[in-house]
């Protein structure tokens, strides 16, 4: 109990959706542990009508599961929260669905079998995330986005940067997504590795090399990129945070975006 006190979570409700029973069970009695309130459900069905009962901060999902999946779930309660963080939970051999189905801000992958350091680690990222946009409209310059002109300028910044990502590198993604949330805009890369990086990774020894090489990408190019996101944001970015990961192709960036003045 005095471990659960200190934590971040403890006063955030979490909702787990696996269908897998002995893996639901294993991991929400982790989780009971670690948050204020746990809900669990077995498939994205449940999933959404305990997400609508019970308005959960953080959801933490599987990707493939009978009724509705992960991400159709993840989807539909965008459409009703945009603010809550989605962690999705799926195989190696599924990775592949990720990239040709994602259109969803999802806050983190996690590859089973599940880390549960990673898993708490991720959970703590999302917590310091609700506690600091919750209630908070997406205002830059002064000005309140309406959702419309909002999803144009993250269309704008998924563009731009898929064509960065090509000139520098020599192979464009096969998706990016971008989510302004508050004060912050997340942008996703998907599928971005080059052959010889795809090479170098027939090896996972060469795993954290690779990770560290687009990590130093990322960092060198960090003034070009604000640089980009500042001329169609109309404000100016500072680079917040680089998560890669090579073992699933996907790298996500985050900027904090400042009032012009």
């Amino acid at each position: 109990m005095k471990e659960k006190n200190k934590s971040i979570l403890y006063n955030l409700k979490v909702l787990y959706v696996e269908d897998e029973d002995f893996l639901r069970e294993q991991l929400s009695a982790f989780i009971k542990r670690r948050v204020g309130k746990l809900y669990t459900a077995v498939d994205g069905e449940e999933g959404l009508v305990k997400f609508t009962e019970y308005k959960p901060d953080i959801v933490i999902t599987d990707l493939k599961m009978p009724k509705i999946g992960g991400i159709e779930m993840a989807k539909k309660i965008r459409s009703i929260d945009g603010i809550c963080p989605v962690i999705i939970t799926t195989a190696i051999s599924d990775v592949g669905a990720i990239i040709d189905t994602i259109d969803v801000g999802i806050d983190k992958y996690i590859v089973k079998p599940i880390d549960t350091n990673e898993l708490v680690q991720t959970m703590e990222k999302a917590a310091l995330k609700i506690y600091k946009i919750k209630s908070k409209e997406t205002i830059i310059n002064s000005i309140i986005l309406e959702k419309t002109i909002k999803k144009e300028i993250e269309t704008n910044i998924q563009t731009s940067m898929a064509k960065f990502i090509k000139e520098y590198t020599g192979k464009g993604p096969k998706n990016v997504q971008a989510f302004i949330q508050g004060d912050m805009l997340t942008i996703q890369f998907f599928d971005t590795r080059t052959i010889y990086e795809k090479t170098l990774l027939e090896n996972s020894h060469n795993l954290r090399l690779v990770d560290y090489n687009r990590e130093l990408f990322f960092k060198d190019s960090s003034r070009k990129l604000e640089q980009n996101i500042k001329e169609i944001l109309n404000a100016v970015v500072k680079l917040d945070e680089i998560l890669i990961d090579s073992k699933i192709d996907i790298d996500q960036i985050k900027f904090k975006i400042y009032t012009l003045k």
